[in-house]
Formats: structure tokens, C-alpha cells, sequence
């Protein structure tokens, strides 16, 4: 990407994004620069991550989009980079996606049409926001997408990859996972410590496994047998070999039959492709 491309667009930095509760979640806003564009109003796409908004990925993804007639908006999510609160994983992310999209839906740039695209956890968090139905929320292309709790895992206890997980996401930054050797933590025992075996404790890994059965606990993060309370024409895509492959047609079947609407339903697109989770971003997958 050159100099030339970046002047194109213009980036709001770091804008305070309030919530119902009182504190601000930070977005960065990519903007089109034009003649009309500084008096026009767009709809816009909104990305929300635990990943960080400051990367390359994120500034390539604006471009596409500003190029194509929309504003684009990168948040990161409660707790994490730039914004305030608890980093607490998929508790508050659908009542804050919902106050995030009718935030973005009266500002001046803003047409009051806001889609939403993600991939994983920014994917899983898209529905978690769709059961509050806010008003202007017009679609979702959402990809490789969780599935409810216990569905992946009937056993009943997380993967000692969710600790994996959970440890890149400690803290407001993401974590060097290169520095733990993920062999060694994956053969601990008991599961409930693996997380100082990695070195670093983690009360969230610690609840996760303390919660083995399917109780009010894990309710914040069900969303696959609420599609009823969904109206809003969705992209589904995933790839054969996403770990996380069952969740996204689950999604498909799910929004194809029960969505709240039928032309809601009727609006339903599913895209499956010979990928892992990373889909068509990367061009190999293990030894293929």
C-alpha cells in the first residue's frame, strides 16, 4: 500500500463511542475523500474485534470499502486496545453492539444504514447483537462463527486450545504465543491449572472449566436458538476445515427457517469453500 492510497481516505482516530453504562469504546472511522464527501452521508460498515483496530488487515479492508461507497468503522471491544472497561469475552458485546450501531446511525457522515462484517469472535459477536434488534442494523456477513456452548465440545469442557485463545487475548494487547510452548501446556493436568502452566493465570479459563453443564452461566453466549428474534438478510461463510466449521451452516439452516421474517429468511447466502479459518486469506492449510 503507498502514500498515494492512504491519502484517498480520512481516518478519524480513537473516537469515543459511548455506552449505556457510562464508559467509551474506541473506534477509528475511515472516511471517503472526494468533492461531495465531505457533506454526503454513507452507509456504513462496522467491524468490532478483541484483536486490535490498529492493523494493516483492518487499513487494506477500510480502502475496499471507502472505494465502494461506504464508511468504515473499526472498533475494539470492550477491555480491549483502546477502549475502556473489562475485557470480559462475549458478556457485554451484544448489549454494546447494539448502542455502538445506533451510535454510528446519527452521526453526520452516517446515511443510518450500518451493516456489520467479522470473522470468529468479531462473527460470533454480530448475532449476540442482532437478538437486541437494533434499528439500524441492515445485514451481516458474518464468517467461520462459533457455535453456541457445548456444541463444538458435547463433553462438556473447553479444548485446551481455548486457553491458546484466551492467553493471546489477556490483558488489553495481544500476547506474544510464540513464547509459550503450547506442547508442553496442551499434556498438563489437571485442566483447571494449564493455565499457569502456560504462565499466566486466567480466571476466565478457570470459570470455563468450573462450569462443565450447560447453566445460566454460558447463557450470555447462546444465540443459536434465538434466530427467531434475527431479521436481517445475512452472509454466511466458512470453510470445510474451520475447526469452527459445524456453527456457520447451523447459522444457515437456522436463519433459513426460523428468522423472524420471510424475507429475511429468503435473504440468507452461504458460502462453504476447501478452507480452515482463515478462509481464502491464506492459500495453504497444514501440509496441503
Amino acid at each position: 500500500m503507498t502514500t498515494s492510497d492512504t491519502q484517498r481516505i480520512r481516518i478519524l482516530f480513537d473516537q469515543r463511542v459511548p455506552m449505556r453504562d457510562g464508559i467509551t469504546l474506541s473506534a477509528d472511522i475511515y472516511l471517503s475523500v472526494g468533492e461531495t464527501a465531505e457533506t454526503a452521508k454513507w452507509p456504513v460498515v462496522l467491524l468490532r474485534t478483541p484483536y486490535l483496530k490498529a492493523d494493516v488487515h483492518i487499513l487494506e479492508r477500510a480502502h475496499y470499502f471507502t472505494g465502494h461507497g461506504y464508511v468504515y468503522v473499526a472498533l475494539d471491544v470492550r477491555g480491549r486496545g483502546d477502549s475502556d472497561g473489562q475485557f470480559v469475552p462475549y458478556v457485554n458485546d451484544g448489549q454494546d453492539g447494539y448502542d455502538t450501531i445506533e451510535w454510528l446511525a446519527v452521526q453526520p457522515w452516517s446515511d443510518g444504514n450500518i451493516g456489520t462484517e467479522g470473522s470468529s469472535y468479531p462473527g460470533c459477536i454480530q448475532w449476540l447483537t442482532a437478538l437486541h434488534q437494533p434499528p439500524h442494523l441492515r445485514a451481516m456477513v458474518v464468517r467461520v462463527t462459533p457455535s453456541d456452548p457445548f456444541v463444538e465440545t458435547p463433553t462438556g469442557l473447553p479444548s485446551p486450545m481455548h486457553l491458546c485463545w484466551l492467553h493471546f487475548v489477556s490483558g488489553r494487547t495481544n500476547q506474544l504465543m510464540e513464547a509459550v510452548d503450547w506442547s508442553e501446556v496442551y499434556m498438563h493436568l489437571p485442566l483447571l491449572t494449564m493455565d499457569e502452566r502456560a504462565g499466566r493465570y486466567n480466571k476466565h479459563w478457570r470459570a470455563d472449566i468450573e462450569h462443565a453443564q450447560l447453566d445460566e452461566f454460558w447463557q450470555p453466549l447462546c444465540y443459536q436458538d434465538k434466530f427467531e428474534r434475527v431479521g436481517v438478510p445475512v452472509l454466511h461463510i466458512s470453510g470445510w476445515y474451520d475447526d469452527e466449521q459445524i456453527g456457520t451452516p447451523l447459522n444457515y439452516i437456522g436463519m433459513t427457517t426460523s428468522s423472524a421474517t420471510s424475507a429475511a429468511r429468503a435473504s440468507q447466502r452461504l458460502i462453504m469453500g476447501p478452507w480452515g479459518h482463515q478462509v481464502n486469506s491464506v492459500s495453504r492449510l497444514g501440509e496441503v
